[in-house]
This record gives C-alpha cells, structure tokens and sequence, in this order.
C-alpha cells in the first residue's frame, strides 16, 4: 500500500514545483512529534518539581537503609525506583486488600490545616520478614497470604516509627516539619481523608531484606505537596530578603553552645621517654626516670590527644596547675 502524504510533505511539493526545484532535490520536512495530554486529568507538578522531591527521597531511602540494617541487624538496601503522579484511585486501586499501611501527618510549621496527610505503604513480604527478624528470626518472609495480627502490628508499629522519623532530617534544609505516626492501617479499601479523584505524588522504593524483595510507596496528596513547595519557596524568599545573617549566626550560637557542654580530657605532659617492661616492674620509691625535655622546658597541653597549648608548671591556691604560655597555630605546628 502506498505511503499516504501528510498536508506539510504536500504543502513542500507544491512549493517546489512552483520554484522549478527538481523533485530529486525536495526535502521532506518531518512532522513534529505531539505529546498527548489529558485535559481531564491536568498534571499539578512540574517535572522540576518531581525531580526535585526525587533527589531529597533518593537521601531518605539511603537513610532508611542504614536505619533498617541496624535494627534488624541483617543486611538491607533501599533504593528509589521512580516519583510519578497520579490520581489516587489509581494508586488505591494498585494495592491489595491487606496491607501495612502507616498515615502520617507530616505538621508542617505554621501549616493552616489541621492535618497534613501522607500514606507509606510497605509490602507484606518486608512485613513479615522483619517482623521475622526483629523476633530473633532469620528474617523469612511468610508463605502463606494472611492478615497481619495484632501482635505483629504492634512490633512492627515500632519500626515503622524509626522510618518516619527520618523525613524530619531529609525535609530539614528546606522546611521544618514534624511527621508523625498517626496509626496503622491494614485495610486499604477503608482509607479516608484523600478523595479518589484528587492527584497524589507516588514515590516507589525498592527494598532487599536478605533474600526477600518488596517495595515501599510514599503517597502524597497534591494538597499537602503543595503546601510544602509554597512554605519552601517562601522561606527562600525570606531567607535572601534578610540575608540570613540573624539565622545563621544563630545557627552559630546553637553550635558553640552545643560545643561548650561537651567533655573534654585535658591533661599536662611533661615529656617523653621509653623503658623496658622489665625497668617497670623493678620501679622503687625515689627512682628517676629520665624524659627527653630539659628541666626548664614548657609543658604540652594536650585537649583529647592533640597539643593544643605551652605551658608552664606553678601552683594556684595551693594546687599543682599550669600557666599557658604559647598557642599553636594548628594542632602539632609551631607556636603563635
């Protein structure tokens, strides 16, 4: 069957025959390629946007990895597969009747709704592998297709608690939010607070316990999305408005204070020397051991094994004590 020509391959047969151009020497122009879009169902978030939210959960599945492993105390990789939007009925209809399902409100800072709902929906293979794993088991996944008991719930309500914790961190240089476990559900056909026709923003993980696979989906509606790129986008602005000048210095002020309550074993060294084991043990009251500093030579003043000061050696209110006297540059350099 011949190839039926489109309106522009036409258009340039025309013209070329007008010009007096050979046929030979005609250049087809190539239709542009159209991109469907339903009208129906609009997109809300831009592919920055996405890519965006893929970047911070690629950080958070590395997270949940070292999170998993430490507590089942067994090998585990957690890897994001993709970040794609849809409606949530899709997403709904995707899941089997049982699942392990934790709502999450993410209390977003001076967020104006009561709740800012997201669903993680974990695999009841992973389910019950870790249940498996944190009873002591080898971490086996369960052969038979049952429902979660209420036992199994409550052991595993703890790790699912460990894994929203960490979206705190990976939200935090962007927005302050508080997630938080609301409960577990186990039933995905009784989900309520997300309309079946509102858009939602599925982020699917990839999960290896051992030998058993699954999956982790992070659902979140276009609502509670949206509200976390405006409060993002609008503490930017703030942030370059003020010059961030009075937030970071104090960040500073956090960090020195945070610094100035930490122990530190501080301690004089006279100087050095090496003996024989043997010299040790016939060591007796008035022996000298020689050092490899003259009499008068300072003292270093180590702060948690590097040398951080000369001293001299004095007495203060009747007590042994050391008068600083030079401060290094840099840890083990010259002297001020």
């Amino acid at each position: 069957m011949a190839e039926i020509l489109s309106q522009s391959q036409i258009d340039s047969l025309l013209s070329s025959l007008i010009s007096g151009k050979d046929e030979a020497d005609t250049q087809v122009i190539p239709e542009k390629k159209v991109k469907d879009y339903d009208f129906r169902r609009p997109k809300l978030f831009t592919r920055e946007q996405l890519k965006h939210l893929f970047s911070i959960y690629e950080n958070y599945a590395r997270l949940v990895s070292s999170h998993i492993t430490g507590i089942l105390q067994t090998y585990s990789l957690v890897e994001i597969i993709e970040v794609e939007e849809q409606q949530f009925y899709e997403f709904n209809n995707a899941l089997p009747d049982s699942v392990l399902m934790g709502l999450i409100d993410f209390d977003i800072k001076d967020s104006d709704d009561e709740e800012d709902l997201v669903i993680m929906d974990i695999s009841k293979e992973i389910g019950f592998c870790c249940f498996d794993r944190l009873l002591g088991g080898p971490g086996k996944p369960l052969r038979e297709d049952r429902e979660y008991t209420e036992i199994e719930i409550g052991v595993l309500e703890y790790l699912v608690k460990g894994m929203i914790n960490l979206m705190k961190n990976v939200w935090f240089d962007y927005l302050e939010i508080s997630p938080r476990l609301m409960k577990i559900e186990t039933n995905s056909r009784i989900l309520q607070g997300i309309s079946a026709d509102e858009n939602v923003v599925i982020i699917v993980m990839s999960i290896k316990v051992n030998e058993t696979q699954g999956k982790i989906n992070i659902c979140i509606p276009a609502t509670t999305l949206d509200m976390l790129f405006k409060k993002k986008v609008s503490q930017t602005k703030k942030n370059i408005k003020r010059g961030d000048h009075l937030a970071e210095e104090q960040r500073r002020l956090n960090i020195i204070n945070e610094i100035r309550q930490t122990d530190l074993e501080i301690k004089g060294v006279l100087g050095e020397t090496e003996v024989l084991s043997q010299d040790i043990f016939e060591l007796e009251v008035g022996d000298i051991i020689k050092l490899n500093k003259p009499l008068n030579a300072l003292v270093d003043v180590v702060v948690n094994d590097e040398v951080w000061f000369k001293g001299e050696m004095g007495e203060y209110k009747n007590k042994k004590a050391i008068a600083i006297k030079e401060e290094l540059t840099e840890r083990g350099s010259e002297p001020i």
